[in-house]
C-alpha cells in the first residue's frame, strides 16, 4: 500500500535531520540532510532551508518530528539545546498539523520496520519478532540515556514514552560505590543517565583514575581490552546497563525483548556479551526466572529516529 509523501526530522541537542517518506508502505527516509543548531538561529529556519533544497518550499506535508526531551504541548523544549519548537510554527510552514515524539519513542516504532539483519542477539534466550501481543522496552545509549517501551494495547502495539533516564543511580558494586561518592564530592545529580551515556564513560574514568581525564568516550571504548582502567569503567558501565535492563524490564512487562541502541551499546557489542550484563539484569529477588528468559538484542541499524517516525505516520 503506498504511503502519502510526508516529512520526517530527528531532532536533537546539536543538529536536526531532515527526511522524506512516503511511496510504499515500510520503505526506509530518503533525502536524509543534516542541519547543525549552531548554523540555524531556529528550527523553523533549518526546516525551511530543507524544504527549499528538495523543491519542496511550498508543499503541504504531514510530518512526525522526533525530538530530544518530553513532546508536550506546542512549545517543547529540546534538552541541551538553545532550540525549541514550536508546533503551530512548524504547521505554518508546512501547512499540515505536525505530530511530535520523543526520540526514544520513535526508536521504539521502528522496531516495527527493521529486517531481522538489524538485530544482532546477545546472551540468553533467542530473540522473538517485534509483533503485536509483545512487550518492549528499548534503551538507547549516546549523548544521553534514553528509554521507550513498546507495548500491545488494543490489538496493536503502541509507544511509551519516558524519561526514565533521569531516576535516581542505584550503584551496585564497589566501582559504583566509588563512582557516585565522586559524582556526589562534585555537587553533580545521580541519575542513571550521569552513568550510562557518553559523559557518563569520561565521568567513570575521571571518578576510578582519581581525577585523570580522556577526550573522548571513544578513548574508552577502544583501550577496553587493554588498559585496565579503561576495562573497569567499561565493566561498571556494562553491569550497570545490566542492572537498569532487568529494572526496566519489570516496569513495563517487557517480556519480550530488551533492545540497545545508539553509537556507545554498538561499540561495546563485545563487553555486552560478558556474563556479568546478565547477571545484574536478572539479579532481582522474586522475578531472577522470568528475567532469565527475557531476550536481549542489540540494534544495529542507524537513523531509527527517521524510521520510527515514518512508522509514526504510517500509523495514523
Amino acid at each position: 500500500m503506498a504511503e502519502t509523501l510526508a516529512l520526517v526530522a530527528d531532532i536533537g541537542r546539536q543538529s536536526v535531520r531532515f527526511g522524506l517518506t512516503g511511496g510504499e508502505q515500510g520503505a526506509a527516509p530518503r533525502e536524509i540532510r543534516k542541519f547543525l543548531t549552531a548554523e540555524h538561529p531556529t528550527f523553523t529556519s533549518a526546516l525551511v532551508s530543507y524544504l527549499a533544497s528538495v523543491g519542496l518550499k511550498d508543499t503541504r506535508l504531514p510530518s512526525a518530528l522526533a525530538v530530544a526531551g518530553a513532546a508536550r504541548g506546542d512549545l517543547i523544549n529540546l534538552t541541551g539545546s538553545r532550540w525549541y519548537i514550536s508546533l503551530s510554527g512548524v504547521e505554518a510552514v508546512l501547512r499540515a498539523p505536525p505530530m511530535a515524539l520523543n526520540e526514544c519513542a520513535a526508536n521504539a516504532l521502528a522496531l516495527t520496520r527493521l529486517p531481522p539483519s538489524a538485530f544482532t542477539p546477545m546472551q540468553g534466550p533467542a530473540l522473538k519478532p517485534v509483533r503485536s501481543g509483545g512487550n518492549y522496552v528499548v534503551i538507547g545509549t549516546g549523548t544521553g540515556l534514553g528509554v521507550a517501551a513498546l507495548v500491545t494495547g488494543g490489538g496493536q502495539l503502541a509507544p511509551i514514552q519516558s524519561e526514565a533516564g533521569h531516576i535516581g543511580l542505584a550503584p551496585m558494586t564497589a566501582d559504583g560505590r566509588a563512582f557516585v561518592q565522586y559524582c556526589l564530592s562534585k555537587g553533580l545529580a545521580m541519575e542513571v543517565e550521569t552513568l550510562l551515556s557518553a559523559p557518563g564513560l569520561l565521568l567513570a574514568y575521571e571518578a576510578l583514575s582519581g581525577g585523570k581525564r580522556l577526550a573522548r568516550p571513544e578513548d574508552v571504548t577502544r583501550d577496553a581490552s587493554r588498559d585496565p582502567l579503561c576495562g573497569a569503567v567499561v565493566r561498571l558501565f556494562v553491569e550497570q546497563l545490566g542492572a537498569f535492563a532487568g529494572d526496566l524490564a519489570l516496569t513495563f512487562g517487557a517480556w519480550d525483548g530488551v533492545f540497545l541502541t545508539g553509537a556507545i551499546a554498538r561499540a561495546l557489542q563485545p563487553q555486552l556479551r560478558d556474563p556479568r550484563f546478565r547477571q545484574h539484569m536478572e539479579a532481582k529477588a522474586s522475578f531472577r526466572r522470568q528475567l532469565a528468559e527475557v531476550p536481549v538484542g542489540l540494534v544495529n541499524q542507524g537513523d531509527l529516529e527517521l524510521i520510527g517516525a515514518a512508522a509514526a505516520i504510517g500509523n495514523a
